[in-house]
């Protein structure tokens, strides 16, 4: 009997680790990409054939120099005049400031392109070709979109056990596991974008799912009602938004949406947790920041794209530097500044961080330019010494991480029993339903990290982080394949939030920054939280699905033109 309830305490912990090996395991199972060649089509120079091939293997540099893997004995090439790289099994063709230009069908490079089989490229007198065989695409995987229910079904059957679940919580997690186990089959079989995305969306729901019931069977029926909504929205947008390009034209419209929710909020909002970032209508009540930082990133992603070349050269000069003229830089520098104001205001600092970093990241990446980057630290600086000032309870959190131990019988008493809970965990856990939630105030909130490090220990923290750095990496690579501006933006700013918001509450629960009162995506408790996470993840998913097709109709009118041919 003994080793059956072992067995029960440790499923879920065996699940995650399986989860995660899984997918290395079916993502390694797609075909390496051999022989990939560039011929030569047309030749500028005496000295190379037409008819030549070069082996592109892991990259090549393309220039005049004889040191370049592909020599072009051309004046009108520079001596590293281009590159090729190889990166997540697909070939990207970049200009290295070339005297004359890079051109990739015609066009010319201002970015990396991905090089497709039958891409021209023109460099100076030399027209190149590249052929590179079909690539195999990972497996078709059965096991991972059952892992969402495999996990609802261990836990339940553990917490059934420990008289924590009622016949009627059954029934309801029994639902939210075909609700989840269906959606991922579905984008497994038929979804044109990565089907990784919802399948790790639905396992990160189903651990919530699961230690919210270990914590309060109340707030599990809550949260589960809000699973079912919130994936009900990511099928909407897939449904009803025909491409993403269209929220181009809604940007200001969704920036006019954040600023009225924020003023709402100061002027009607409920306080909870010593911050105001609650609207009530009745017995509903919902955090309005929770959306509107996927608004603004929406908004910065259409504005940056838009403006992204004056913003990026600049023609107001300051010393050594070039900035951008006010009626460029300004709307974004007075939208942005007002909506940090209004979350300061609310006294919803962890909110104003995730998303003034999350600002600091996208201009970044849209100009290139480092500067933005130092001013950002330096405004950050110069904020973050005002708030320590203006605001007691910012005193007291800072207070509170750099010596929890002085307040414990106060403050500090939250973050104590955090890390007593994570470090008693060890490294395989105390096992589902034998750790000491009710130690912790707000454990099914701000710190259901500690409750699962506790439960399921080191290995299953680790699980867990592998899992946020998968779905993170995911969304850095839809940004980089993304076929334009736009989507390579949107892409950015939802990866820079979920990493943030994952960095920022994970780093506050073990005391290595101060404590803010963010969520954990997808396994905190919090209605808002998870249905503004569904919204923005169901709008990267649809990035990423138009990618797909727009290489697959590449591919296929390539393929037209060599049968012509």
């Amino acid at each position: 009997m003994i080793w059956v309830v072992l067995a029960l305490k440790y499923l879920v912990l065996l699940l995650i680790c399986l989860f995660v090996l899984v997918i290395f395991f079916n993502r390694g199972a797609g075909g390496k990409i051999n022989r990939a060649a560039l011929l030569v089509l047309r030749s500028g120079s005496a000295a190379v054939p037409e008819g030549k091939r070069w082996e592109l293997g892991k990259g090549v540099v393309l220039g005049r120099s004889s040191d370049c893997a592909v020599s072009l004995p051309d004046p009108y090439v520079s001596n590293r005049h281009a590159r090729i790289i190889l990166q997540d099994k697909k070939y990207y063709v970049t200009d290295l400031g070339s005297t004359n230009g890079t051109l990739l069908e015609n066009h010319y490079l201002t970015a990396p392109q991905i090089l497709r089989n039958g891409s021209q490229l023109q460099v100076g007198g030399f027209t190149l070709r590249a052929d590179l065989p079909e690539q195999n695409q990972a497996r078709r995987s059965f096991l991972l979109p059952l892992f969402p229910g495999l996990i609802l079904g261990a836990g339940s059957l553990e917490l059934y056990r420990e008289q924590l679940l009622s016949t009627q919580d059954i029934a309801l997690l029994a639902v939210a596991a075909l609700f989840l186990v269906v959606s991922s089959f579905i984008v497994e079989y038929k979804g044109k974008g990565d089907p990784l995305i919802i399948h790790i969306i639905g396992v990160l729901s189903a651990l919530g799912l699961i230690f919210i019931f270990r914590v309060n069977p109340y707030y599990g029926l809550r949260q589960a009602y809000w699973v079912l909504a919130g994936y009900t929205l990511f099928w909407l947008i897939q449904i009803f938004l025909s491409e993403y390009r269209r929220l181009l034209d809604y940007k200001y419209t969704f920036m006019v949406l954040s600023i009225v929710f924020l003023i709402f909020t100061i002027i009607f909002g409920v306080e909870a947790g010593g911050a105001r970032s609650w609207l009530s209508l009745g017995s509903f009540r919902f955090q309005a920041s929770e959306f509107v930082k996927v608004f603004m990133v929406i908004f910065l992603a259409g504005y940056l794209e838009e403006n992204k070349e004056i913003l990026r050269v600049g023609t107001l000069k300051f010393g050594r530097f070039y900035l951008p003229d006010w009626p460029y830089l300004g709307p974004l520098l007075v939208v942005c500044g007002f909506s940090l104001l209004l979350l300061v205001f609310q006294k919803d600092l962890g909110m104003a961080l995730l998303f003034f970093v999350t600002f600091l990241v996208m201009v970044y990446i849209a100009t290139e330019r480092s500067y933005y980057l130092l001013l950002g630290l330096g405004l950050f600086s110069i904020g973050a010494v005002l708030m320590y000032y203006i605001f007691p309870h910012v005193q007291s959190r800072i207070l509170i991480y750099l010596d929890p131990w002085q307040q414990i019988d106060g403050g500090g008493y939250q973050v104590v029993q955090s890390l007593f809970a994570i470090s008693g965990g060890g490294i395989f856990g105390m096992g589902l339903g034998s750790g000491f939630p009710k130690l912790i105030p707000a454990v099914h909130t701000d710190f259901i990290f500690s409750l699962i490090g506790e439960e399921l220990g080191l290995l299953g923290v680790m699980g867990i982080l592998g899992i946020y750095y998968l779905l993170v990496w995911k969304g850095l690579r839809i940004s980089f394949n993304a076929p334009d501006g736009f989507g390579s933006l949107l892409a950015c700013g939802f990866s820079a939030i979920l990493a943030l918001q994952t960095l920022i509450i994970v780093g506050g629960v073990i005391s290595v920054i101060p404590l803010t009162g963010i969520p954990l995506p997808f396994l905190s408790y919090g209605g808002s939280s998870f249905v503004s996470n569904c919204f923005l993840m169901g709008i990267l998913y649809k990035v990423n699905a138009e990618s797909e097709r727009d290489v697959d109709q590449h591919g296929a009118s390539m393929r037209a033109v060599e049968v012509d041919r």
